[in-house]
């Protein structure tokens, strides 16, 4: 069983100093991992990591996750590979299918199809593998040291490509809602997580326990009465129970010490080592950091 990691999703503000505090104030706490989004509207992923490293001493450094769909595998690996050089070898890449219909269409790129979203995700994937591991022709010396390959997603396809080919897989513990050109995005439960991880183990075969597992929070709500937190989530949660709120993996509720507990639990459960928060929830969720320090 591997020892937790834990990552929180940071949103660059445009200012470096504000950036810059956020990125030290992450790891003052604890944090292992900051990672960025890859969405129209925040600033691009590579520099900010870039600039992350230049204000943090040890944490490593992600795109959570990049968008396949907008990058050319070629241009990828260089952006890459320079990125992985200027900050020490603190990279980490993470590739999904992309989910916003509406950036798709301001950005001139056709959303096609689930699956061709997928197709693209896997060209990218394989190619930038490639690339990564013969970097010659962009002018690199040599391959990086250590570069992690993230996939994430929920769907049968994606699970198998993390199967085959990624150091990381992060189960998103979401489905897209119908109809939702923004990128809504429904919470599954845990049973419903409970079959994607066991898809994930029978298709990565000998692989699976190698494979490191990553699972985003969406939510931590600190507070002494679990039960009462989810009788109100449900306002926001309507297609689930209180009881079922409970049991989410990518809710959290709970004082530290339960938190703590539910995700040991988890990791027995579904083999998630490797958490995620989000950027509001980074100063609530840093007990929890202390507590499985080093677990």
């Amino acid at each position: 069983m591997k020892s937790f990691r834990f990552g929180v999703n940071l949103v660059p503000p445009a200012r470096r100093e504000q950036w810059w505090e956020s990125c030290r104030t992450a790891e003052r706490l604890g944090y292992d991992v900051i990672a960025v989004p890859d969405h129209l509207g925040v600033p691009s992923p590579f520099p900010a990591m870039v600039s992350a490293a230049a204000a943090t001493e040890r944490v490593r450094l992600t795109a959570f996750v990049l968008n396949s769909a907008f990058w050319n595998p070629v241009l990828l690996a260089r952006d890459v590979l320079t990125a992985d050089g200027l900050t020490d070898g603190r990279v980490e890449v993470g590739l999904g299918t992309g989910y916003v219909r509406a950036e798709f269409e301001k950005a001139g790129f056709d959303w096609g199809t689930a699956g061709s979203r997928v197709g693209r995700l896997e060209q990218t994937a394989g190619e930038l593998r490639g690339l990564l591991a013969e970097p010659r022709a962009l002018g690199f010396a040599e391959p990086p040291a250590r570069l992690p390959l993230l996939i994430g997603g929920n769907g049968d396809r994606v699970l198998r490509l993390a199967a085959r080919q990624a150091d990381i897989v992060s189960f998103s513990g979401a489905v897209l809602a119908p109809g939702s050109a923004r990128g809504t995005l429904q919470l599954i439960d845990a049973e419903a997580m409970d079959e994607r991880v066991r898809f994930f183990e029978q298709a990565a075969g000998d692989r699976a326990d190698q494979v490191e597992r990553n699972v985003l929070v969406q939510t931590v709500l600190v507070t002494p009465d679990r039960s009462d937190a989810a009788q109100s989530a449900r306002r926001r949660l309507p297609y689930l129970s209180a009881a079922q709120i409970l049991d989410v993996p990518t809710l959290l509720l709970g004082t530290p010490e339960q938190i703590a507990a539910t995700l040991l639990e988890r990791r027995e459960r579904y083999g998630f080592s490797y958490v995620c928060v989000q950027e509001r929830d980074m100063a609530a969720f840093a007990p929890v950091v202390e507590l499985l320090s080093g677990r």
